[in-house]
This record gives structure tokens, C-alpha cells and sequence, in this order.
């Protein structure tokens, strides 16, 4: 089956605000085997809302409108829904006590009226009271046709609760049904998440791969962005089984095809995978991070992991020189000699913060974030990454990144942290 999603809001329409709610649906019905045809965004004006979702119901079963449904004069989603399906607008009594939830004590009437605008929707329709917020929602089956319509929320918070806990449930149960009656087509999702890797190289290695994905009906597309490309794999078939098995055919040859750029699956942070690695071992493993140009941010993305103080011992941030020297010991001489921008202060930088937090493998980065002028012959761009481990496992490794300055900082922390995993994988048994 599929399905539009329609977001209200001319804040959305201007660029003031980023529409994360049409990613959000999208990836969470894909998920339960639905197709997102059509993304549209309308301005808070009722005939153009109105007119999109007429042409939305020629195109999709399924329509989802995220916004407009407040109190205020630019909520016009209701109004909208009504007049493009000639239906009038009815008070349902049950939903006034969500709608004045936050007058409390005051007696204003202007104020009292327009909250239950809330309580308004449009005849024949099925309410959703709001557990968080008072925006209702209301949900449409148009008489003797295969269309459903649900409205929801455009508060972030209120739009998940109410997706989660009224739409999703409703639309499973009528997929089912609607599956009893004819035969449908299946939709399976599956991500690859790479690093270090560009998005022309991933495409060109895997072109046939891609070429032999069509013929089973597995479409094959890439998302990139500075230091994380996501290979997306999308499989329909009449058997949920078949997808399944196209998906783990086409996955495992762009495994061997790209092997170590590839860290995860899914969409979880490098350092969800780290910590995979990490408690899949029989010993405990512990890490520390001495970070120069990143400046605490490889230290953020681990932290960012739940859990990941159980092997996460601590950092140093050291951006300056004195704090390279004072606090992790990198001798003036190497620091004068080499420049606080080499492998040899980078590889120091990790055995040094090693010995101080007597960690089992540490890192250490440094590098030139830009912009402007490196000096000393060195381009903006230019970090060193190193890795230490037991038994004197020691690798230092150096990269040119390019774009912005905080995207030569997110690529270094996905690049020094995919190395990280990979040393323990490879050295702890």
C-alpha cells in the first residue's frame, strides 16, 4: 500500500523551521511495510491544503497531514479536511477536556473558544485524544473506497506519541484486513552505514551488484553526508519470506564487496557498534581518547551511547600545545621539531592518555580543521589518527578530509572511531 504525507506549516514552507516530521513518518510506516509515493508541504492557506490533499487521494491509500491542528488562526487542518471532502465540521464533546487542559484558571472567552476549536472534527471521522498536548487528532475512511486519512499533530513530541500509539496501530490492523481481501505487495527496508568511503566509489564498486539487485526487485540507493554514507536497500515481493532472503542476498555481496567501510546496519552511531564489539568479547575491554582538533567531540559521539561508561574511561582534550605537554607528556622537543600537527605527537598523544587512564586501547587526533592557513606546507584537512592496543599494537594513520570545518571534525571522529573498532575486533579473541 501506499501512502502520502502531507506537512502543514509555512514556516515549514519558508525554511525557518527543518522538517524532520516527513522523515520521521516516512521511516516509521516504511518499516511496517508500507510505500511513501508522495511528500508534499503546504502553507497554513486552507484551499491549498485542500487542494493537496485532493491530488495526494488520487495517488496513495494511505495520507498522512502532520500540523495545523491547534487553537490558533493558522491551525487550518480541519477546515481544510472538511471542505475537501464537503464535509462539516462537529463538535465531539469527548475531546473538550483535552482541549481546555491548559486554560486552568483562566476565564477569558476569547481564549476558551479558541481551544475548542480542538474539539472540532469533521463529521463521520474518529477522534485521537492526545496524551500529550491538546491537539486532537481524527482519522477518515472514505465511504466504499480504499482511502484512509489521518491527522496528527506537527509538535514533534505530540506527532510520535500519537503515531506511534493510534496511527500505527490502526494501520496494521486495517493492512491486515485489507491483505485478507487481495493480494498485496510486501516492503522490507534494510541500511548499511559506511565511513571513509566516498558516495562515487561505493556506486561504482557495487554497479553490478545494484544491476542484480533490480532483477529480484531490490532498489538500491545512497544518502550521503560528510563522513557517513547510508547504502539503502529496498526489497518488495509477495512474500514477506522473499524479501527477507533478496535483502540478505543483496547485502552480504555489498559486505564483501566493501567489508571494513561498512560498521553498522541500521541507524545506529558508530559508537553503538563499537560497544557491540566491545561486550561480545569474554574479557572486559576499556578506551580512552586524547583529541586535539576534535576538541571533545570523538568523546561526545561515545558518550552518546548508553552503557558506554562501562568501557569509556575518560578523555584529554588537549587543543593546545601546553596542554599537549603539561597534561599528556608530549615532549617540547617533538612538539617544536615535528609540530604539534604529526604522526609522532598524534601516535604519543595515544599511549600517553593510555598510561594515564591505564586503558586497554586508546586514540589520539590531531590535525588542521581550517580555515585558512595551515603553515608549515601543511593543507587544511591534514589529521593524524593513531591506535593503540595491548601488546604494543600501535597504528598511526594519516588522512586529508575535506569540507567544512565541522565536517573534517565529524569525518575524523567516524574515521578514528571505525578504526578503533576494528583493532579490537581483529585483537581481542
Amino acid at each position: 500500500m501506499k501512502f502520502s504525507i502531507i506537512s502543514v506549516g509555512t514556516e515549514l514552507c519558508l525554511g525557518l523551521v527543518v522538517n524532520t516530521n516527513s522523515k520521521y513518518i516516512a521511516e516509521y510506516l516504511t518499516e511496517i511495510g508500507l510505500e511513501c509515493n508522495f511528500m508534499y508541504t503546504a502553507r497554513d492557506k486552507q484551499d491549498e491544503l485542500s487542494r493537496v490533499l485532493k491530488e495526494s487521494l488520487m495517488h496513495s491509500e494511505i495520507i498522512i497531514i502532520s500540523g495545523g491542528l491547534g487553537p490558533t488562526g493558522d491551525d487550518i487542518t480541519r477546515n481544510a479536511v472538511a471542505s475537501a471532502l464537503d464535509l462539516k465540521l462537529v463538535r465531539d464533546r469527548s475531546l473538550d477536556e483535552t482541549s481546555l487542559k491548559f486554560l486552568k484558571r483562566v476565564k477569558i472567552k476569547g481564549v476558551h473558544n479558541s481551544l475548542l476549536k480542538q474539539s472540532y472534527i469533521p463529521r463521520g471521522s474518529k477522534s485521537i485524544k492526545p496524551r500529550i498536548g491538546s491537539a486532537s487528532g481524527f482519522i477518515i475512511n472514505l465511504d466504499g473506497k480504499n482511502k484512509w486519512i489521518f491527522c496528527i499533530p506537527g509538535v514533534p513530541k505530540e506527532m510520535k506519541d500519537m503515531l506511534k500509539f493510534d496511527v500505527v496501530p490502526y494501520i496494521k490492523k486495517m493492512v491486515k484486513d485489507n491483505k485478507r481481501k487481495r493480494e498485496d505487495i510486501f516492503l522490507k527496508k534494510a541500511v548499511l552505514m559506511t565511513t571513509d568511503i566516498s558516495e562515487s566509489e561505493i556506486e561504482t564498486r557495487i554497479k553490478k551488484v545494484s544491476q542484480d539487485a533490480r532483477k529480484i526487485n531490490v532498489d538500491t540507493c545512497l544518502t550521503a553526508t560528510p563522513g557517513l554514507i547510508k547504502i539503502i536497500l529496498v526489497s518488495k515481493s509477495k512474500s514477506i519470506d522473499d524479501c527477507n532472503k533478496n535483502l540478505r542476498i543483496i547485502e552480504q555481496r555489498i559486505n564483501d564487496l566493501l567489508g571494513e567501510y561498512i560498521y553498522g546496519r541500521g541507524n545506529n552511531l558508530i559508537s553503538d557498534r563499537l560497544k557491540e564489539v566491545i561486550i561480545k568479547k569474554e574479557r572486559k575491554i576499556t578506551i580512552s581518547i586524547a583529541e586535539s582538533i576534535t576538541g571533545g567531540l570523538i568523546s561526545s559521539i561515545v558518550t552518546d551511547t548508553p552503557g558506554s561508561s562501562d568501557f569509556f574511561l575518560g578523555s584529554v582534550v588537549s587543543y593546545s600545545d601546553f596542554a599537549k605537554n603539561k597534561i599528556l607528556n608530549i615532549r617540547n622537543d617533538i612538539l617544536n621539531k615535528k609540530g604539534s600537527v604529526s604522526k609522532e605527537v598524534c601516535i604519543d598523544m595515544a599511549i600517553n592518555v593510555k598510561e594515564i587512564f591505564n586503558s586497554d586501547f586508546a586514540v589520539g587526533v590531531t590535525g588542521f580543521a581550517g580555515p585558512g592557513n595551515a603553515g608549515n606546507g601543511k593543507k587544511v584537512g591534514l589529521v593524524f589518527c593513531g591506535v593503540v592496543g595491548p601488546d604494543g599494537y600501535k597504528k598511526v594513520f594519516e588522512k586529508n578530509f575535506i569540507g567544512s570545518r565541522s565536517e573534517i571534525k565529524f569525518r575524523t571522529a567516524q574515521f578514528v572511531l571505525n578504526k578503533l573498532r576494528i583493532a579490537i575486533d581483529n585483537i581481542i579473541k
